[in-house]
């Protein structure tokens, strides 16, 4: 499921909110960021922007917005003040917790209906074609930092 939300992220980014199971509104961005955070403790912000293909600036307007709300918090480095790693609070992990039971409702309905067209190989290539986009979509922000890297060197 989180490849579908990687994939269509790139495409549609949502910013109308949502209730999730919390009594609380959060952006479907909100709340995948979170997740990439809760499945990534102590994760940079550089690797954030390269994950999802972004500047380290937005980046940094969206986890400025998650820490005001509560969801995260950031730790300095022990060995470089410049760096820190992002990890999820408790209300983060029940915000996440939440999150993902909303989505194994919602995309188990479309699954259902999407598994009564196609056999399960059928499916399962298609989620390693997605997997292998995405993949390939997350290296070439890489390659262009790298690029210019070179360039100015």
């Amino acid at each position: 499921m989180d490849i579908l939300h990687h994939v269509s992220s790139l495409y549609i980014l949502t910013k109308r909110p949502h209730d999730y199971g919390t009594g609380e509104v959060y952006t479907a961005t909100e709340v995948h960021t979170l997740k990439h955070i809760a499945d990534n403790p102590g994760i940079t912000v550089t690797q954030l922007a390269c994950d999802y293909g972004r500047t380290k600036g937005a980046i940094s307007q969206m986890l400025k917005k998650l820490e005001k709300k509560g969801l995260i918090f950031r730790r300095s480095d022990p060995k470089n003040d410049n760096i820190a790693h992002l990890y999820p609070t408790p209300e983060g992990d029940r915000l996440n917790c939440e999150h993902q039971k909303y989505d194994n409702i919602r995309f188990g309905e479309s699954m259902d209906q999407v598994r009564k067209l196609y056999t399960s190989e059928e499916i399962d290539t298609t989620f390693s074609v997605l997997e292998t986009w995405l993949s390939v979509r997350r290296q070439v922000p890489q390659q262009r930092f790298a690029q210019k890297k070179q360039q100015k060197d």
